[in-house]
């Protein structure tokens, strides 16, 4: 079993256990056939981790309380095909692949290449940072082994809102060093979305 479906399998189970909610449209894994006839019509070749990932499961989990909510793939494409952003920029359009989103209209994404590759950097754009985009971390596998890592660690836990609705609460300080252990070159990135 990959790093990646293990931390996949962990989140799950503390999701399960902790906050069912946020997999209560968790969507079957696909097969490789069932990838590749809805990839067809994309120009470029998905990331082997991505092909793990929608292996795993077709979206619609909440992976942390700062809602990252994995699109299944089918609308990961469309996302992508309309997302206006991309489209003032050439060199993105038709090649990238929204994975997650976020509240409000924050976006996270891969850039696919002709060739396929084993890891690909997760970029991000923030509305409520104009849009810019810079790589958030440094791979799929790594996003996923921080979002683990943050729920093994304490880093996300459970709590009451104003309302009595249960939700997931973060200690930031504990979510930084975790996410700096895997992601250390976009600790920066981290910490403007997260701390300014």
């Amino acid at each position: 079993m990959s790093k990646l479906t293990q931390a996949l399998e962990e989140i799950i189970s503390w999701l399960r256990l902790n906050y069912p909610e946020a997999i209560s449209e968790l969507r079957q894994g696909l097969r490789n056939k069932q990838i590749e006839e809805i990839t067809k019509d994309f120009p470029f070749v998905l990331p082997k981790e991505v092909y793990e990932l929608y292996q795993f499961c077709d979206g619609n989990i909440r992976l942390g309380n700062y809602d990252l909510i994995m699109n299944p793939l089918e609308l990961a494409l469309e996302v992508s095909n309309s997302w206006e952003w991309a489209k003032k920029n050439p060199s993105l359009d038709s090649h990238i692949l929204t994975i997650f989103h976020g509240d409000g209209h924050d976006v996270y994404y891969v850039i696919c290449d002709q060739q396929e590759k084993d890891l690909s950097p997760i970029w991000s754009a923030w509305a409520s940072h104009g849009c810019d985009a810079s790589i958030y971390a440094s791979s799929l596998t790594n996003l996923i082994l921080t979002v683990a890592e943050c729920y093994r660690e304490g880093a996300y836990y459970t709590q009451f809102d104003e309302e009595g609705d249960l939700e997931i609460g973060t200690n930031l300080e504990t979510f930084e060093k975790i996410f700096q252990k895997y992601n250390p070159e976009q600790i920066d990135a981290w910490r403007e979305i997260w701390k300014d």
